[in-house]
């Protein structure tokens, strides 16, 4: 079973694919082409669109923004979202901000307010506008 904080105040899309056990807060937008894992939770405000994949057990802080379009295509013809992925067990800090079409690794620590462009090894911790390693 999924868990929503306040769903009358969300945008979560019945299309949606919400793995078990994963716990939704208030005021977070989810999008069609969207897939997330058991046992997650997702802090208010986060906002999730179309391409993005998240793992079991990850933890997205409040406000976290993924986008899904690396070069923003404003004419949009034949568009399709840029694909992101979030590993098991990674966690992503309040207010990080997630470049399109990046890998975050397993268990990897996302500082909060870090600005993400590349991808993300397993087992590192990076924080910072752009995010480096720190750990």
């Amino acid at each position: 079973m999924v868990k929503y904080w306040h769903k009358k105040l969300s945008n979560i899309s019945p299309k949606a694919k919400i793995g078990q056990g994963t716990v939704i807060h208030a005021g977070v937008h989810i999008h069609d082409d969207v897939m997330i894992g058991k046992k997650c939770q997702i802090e208010g405000l986060a906002f999730i669109p179309n391409g993005v994949t998240i793992q079991d057990q990850v933890f997205i802080g409040p406000g976290v923004i993924f986008t899904n379009d690396p070069f923003l295509n404003v004419e949009r013809k034949e568009w399709a979202a840029t694909l992101t992925v979030v590993k098991m067990g990674a966690k992503i800090g309040a207010g990080a901000m997630i470049r399109a079409g990046i890998t975050i690794g397993e268990r990897s620590i996302i500082g909060m307010g870090s600005v993400v462009l590349s991808d993300i090894p397993p087992d590192e911790v990076w924080a910072g506008n752009p995010a480096r390693k720190i750990r």
